[in-house]
């Protein structure tokens, strides 16, 4: 089988980090200006695009042996993540008020994914420097699995609340309890497909192509959650999880087909004899 050239890191990096705020703010924006809340799954699209970036960081850090280590360091990003998003987001709403423009909301975001590329930076300095890991990746790796999370928070938030402000995460999603499924729903599509995928004929394709099959399944669930907080407009969970469900069956057999490519044919031998010929 011809070998493919993995894609760069900074490339997802990109990727996760312009298609994810583009999708998150587009929802935000078509709600808003048409008053209805149907582009909330448009919140999901930007969580997927940071999850392949965050699956791919998670992979490159855990290959140096730390293979038992990827749900912990898939929590450890959110919980930099979480932290971060909850201040950028306040300090977007802090803007609207200082400022009287209702434009100062879209800088909530971006502080919140600025603050998490801060923080992953200053944690994956203390594991390098203070705990000694001497990880190559550690470093970059941290950063990008922060920032990854950050917008994963905001993205499927979105898609439960049909925004993203401070105020509808706090009341949607916090005082709702959603913040627990959010936390680990949210972290499984990132940290799962590398865990799944352990050994020495991991690849970046199939791996990614598992992390967004597992991402369209936390779509769905939390298209159903959002129930709770559509419930005069129901159309919008519906066109969240339908969506949702028709991806993933094509994400599922797009994985299944990366499986098949990578996997060994078993030959029946017989019963081996007992003494050499």
């Amino acid at each position: 089988m011809t070998e493919v050239k993995e894609i760069d890191w900074y490339t997802l990096a990109a990727i996760g980090i312009v298609g994810g705020l583009v999708a998150i703010f587009l929802a935000y924006f078509l709600n808003t200006t048409l008053k209805v809340s149907y582009f909330a799954f448009l919140g999901a699209v930007g969580a997927i695009l940071a999850i392949l970036w965050g699956a791919d960081a998670v992979r490159r850090i855990c290959k140096y042996g730390i293979g038992t280590g990827v749900p912990s360091i898939g929590m450890l990003a959110f919980g930099m993540g979480l932290l971060a998003t909850l201040l950028g987001l306040k300090i977007g709403d802090y803007l609207v008020t200082q400022t009287g423009s209702s434009y100062a909301i879209y800088a909530g975001p971006i502080a919140a994914l600025i603050l998490s590329l801060i923080q992953g930076a200053i944690i994956g300095y203390i594991a390098n420097a203070v705990l000694k890991m001497k990880i190559p990746t550690m470093q970059i790796g941290m950063i990008f699995i922060a920032g990854a999370a950050s917008i994963i928070l905001m993205g499927f938030s979105t898609t439960i609340t049909g925004s993203f402000d401070y105020s509808s995460m706090i009341k949607y999603v916090f005082s709702t309890g959603f913040i627990a499924p959010l936390f680990m729903i949210g972290a499984l599509p990132m940290l799962h497909p590398f865990n799944a995928s352990l050994g020495p004929d991991e690849d970046q394709r199939r791996t990614l192509t598992l992390a967004v099959e597992a991402s369209l399944l936390s779509t769905m669930m939390f298209g159903l959650m959002s129930l709770a907080v559509f419930q005069t407009s129901m159309l919008s969970s519906a066109i969240t999880v339908v969506l949702g469900l028709i991806a993933w069956v094509y994400a599922y057999l797009a994985y299944f087909k990366k499986v098949k490519e990578c996997g060994v044919q078993i030959l029946a031998t017989g019963v081996l004899p007992k003494k050499e010929a």
